[in-house]
């Protein structure tokens, strides 16, 4: 297995846990949240929080590096859509590491938690789009 190949399983793999994590906290948390008290839902959001930002900071190196080698396989190419994935690739996975300090800073604006993790998980779709149509 070359290298090439072993950088692009590894980002597929690391950018599905990534969106499978932005797209729990998008989905199923607001669902958890009108079924269970304030206090039971709290609870779970702290236990799920918790262990999946453990996961993903890990994961995220991974996405990081593996995103960052296979970059430069294409520096030389002039290609927008992929400059466009890349930059935005790396907005995302970057920011997960001060997200809870922005969440933390603007939990008192009630619309602000959803929007954000919208916009997020959005981004992340445009991401995966802009993969598999960049090189046609």
């Amino acid at each position: 297995m070359t290298i090439y190949i072993l950088a692009k399983i590894t980002h597929i793999i690391s950018a599905i846990f990534f969106i499978g994590v932005v797209s729990f906290r998008t989905f199923i948390m607001p669902v958890l949240k009108s079924k269970y008290d304030k206090q039971t839902y709290m609870d779970i959001d702290e236990l799920t929080g918790m262990k999946a930002r453990s996961i993903i900071k890990i994961n995220n190196i991974f996405l990081i590096i593996s995103g960052l080698y296979l970059f430069s396989l294409h520096l030389e190419t002039i290609n927008i859509l992929l400059h466009i994935k890349a930059t935005i690739g790396l907005l995302l996975a970057l920011s997960f590491y001060v997200v809870p300090i922005i969440m933390q800073k603007l939990k008192h604006i009630k619309w602000f938690s959803q929007f954000f993790h919208y916009l997020f998980f959005s981004l992340m779709m445009t991401v995966a789009v802009l993969s598999q149509i960049m090189f046609q």
